[in-house]
């Protein structure tokens, strides 16, 4: 119990540098957002987290947000979430879609996780020395479920929902995409959603995995031989690998479970010299 206090404790304390960013007067200026506003959406955020259950940290929700809010209004492209669970990021995103005029598109199978394939029915977690164990069915709720939280504490009428297994609903979508949130827990999973959004990225746009500790996924961020032979390019690396973004007080530091990719020049630059026939 102390621990836990203690940790808030030092969340609180900590919370003037770790969203600096988002306090900046240039983030989210081109859509009217004031100090007071930002103030309040963070409040929001964070009721929000506990009056809807949901497995990530309202501050992981602020993180995309800034990003979000600092692509200009003028650049199009939609918000892609996969994997949902009850809507509590969900419920978040759309309040900023709605900011922002954005759309969001939300995929999950409403049934939970896929069977895992052996490979995938436990991650390693090397900082805090932890296994996460997976089974099918895991992670479940109702597409009702998410609906009404989203109608009670967000902006349901900016969502579109996709409903079943990423394999069938992903291939064809294709819309151009300012910034992505993965929270699917399996690698194969994780590679699916790969294959078919980060092309519709927008240059500089960020893709969000929630499992930026798990060796498994992080791994996959950097293996050269899968994004050659699957995307055409070269891997972009994952901003915060193996201990999530110093955002919560952690033993020995700060973490989170939140990371990011970003599509720049570097990891479309194997794809445009195929183009040109420079490289294969």
């Amino acid at each position: 119990m102390l621990t836990r206090l203690y940790h808030r404790l030092l969340t609180f304390l900590s919370l003037p540098a770790i969203l600096g960013e988002f306090f900046d007067g240039s983030t989210g200026r081109a859509y009217g957002l004031t100090l007071s506003r930002k103030v309040l959406l963070v409040w929001t955020f964070l009721r929000n987290t506990k009056r809807v259950t949901t497995a990530s940290h309202f501050l992981e929700h602020l993180v995309m947000a800034t990003r979000l809010l600092r692509v200009p209004p003028e650049v199009k492209g939609c918000v892609v979430e996969c994997g949902c669970y009850q809507g509590g990021s969900t419920t978040n995103l759309s309040i900023l879609c709605e900011i922002t005029g954005r759309p969001l598109h939300v995929f999950d199978s409403f049934k939970g996780l896929p069977a895992p394939s052996e490979a995938d029915r436990s991650h390693a977690l090397p900082g805090p020395e932890e296994e996460h164990v997976y089974e099918e069915g895991g992670w479940a709720a109702s597409l009702e479920t998410v609906k009404r939280n989203i109608a009670a504490h967000g902006k349901l009428e900016v969502c579109t929902f996709h409903e079943g297994f990423f394999d069938a609903t992903l291939p064809g979508f294709g819309e151009p995409c300012v910034l992505a949130f993965v929270d699917v827990d399996l690698v194969s999973s994780l590679q699916t959603c790969l294959k078919n959004l980060w092309l519709t990225l927008v240059e500089g746009s960020c893709l969000f995995t929630h499992e930026a500790h798990h060796h498994e996924i992080a791994l996959a961020f950097f293996d050269r031989a899968w994004w050659r032979e699957n995307l055409k390019c070269e891997p972009p690396g994952l901003v915060g690998a193996g201990c999530g973004l110093g955002l919560q007080p952690k033993a020995g530091g700060y973490g989170s479970a939140i990371g990011y990719a970003v599509k720049n020049l570097r990891s479309t630059r194997l794809e445009r010299k195929d183009e040109r026939g420079l490289e294969q």
